[in-house]
């Protein structure tokens, strides 16, 4: 079986991106032809959206934001398409002229609820593909952004750096 990038030998995991992001787009695009099967209306990269406010009735972007870990802008770029095809609306809370919470609406909350019952065999071949690889792909992703978060990937590069310098220096 050919890897991708295989050429770059030693030097292939600086390239963990790009190898990530082609098995989230491989992912999303088998996700998304489910999901247009199905006939979800939501763009699959907004299921967990609805599936949040499924579960939670109200919540301003900013909860979802820090929730979910994603930014401001990409969660706000997600929830837009949400409110075009009606699935989602804003509206002012009553306590605090501040808050403008996201709800369901009531087609929202139907395809919420057939998502929710729905992704359960999706969570299930994920967990077969795990099996058969004999790498939990959600236990190693949150370990290594956790990882990341103590020390950076910047810092790890400087390191890495420094060590060759000094080898290259005679080891002074």
């Amino acid at each position: 079986m050919a890897r991708a990038l295989e050429f770059l030998g030693e030097l292939r995991p600086a390239f963990v991106a790009h190898l990530a992001e082609r098995m989230t787009e491989a992912l999303c695009a088998s996700t998304q032809m489910l999901a247009d099967e199905a006939g979800y209306k939501a763009p699959v990269r907004t299921h967990s959206i609805l599936l949040y406010l499924l579960d939670q009735r109200t919540a301003t972007l900013t909860e979802m934001a820090r929730t979910d870990g994603q930014s401001h802008q990409l969660l706000a770029s997600r929830l837009k398409p949400l409110e075009n095809l009606g699935l989602i609306e804003r509206s002012a809370d009553p306590n605090d002229a501040r808050r403008r919470p996201y709800a369901l609406t009531p087609a929202g909350r139907a395809e919420a609820a057939a998502i929710r019952a729905d992704i359960g065999a999706h969570a299930r071949a994920m967990d077969d593909l795990f099996a058969e690889t004999g790498v939990n792909l959600v236990e190693v992703l949150d370990d290594a952004l956790e990882a990341l978060r103590v020390r950076s990937l910047r810092e790890r590069v400087d390191a890495q750096l420094a060590k060759q310098r000094q080898a290259a220096d005679g080891g002074c």
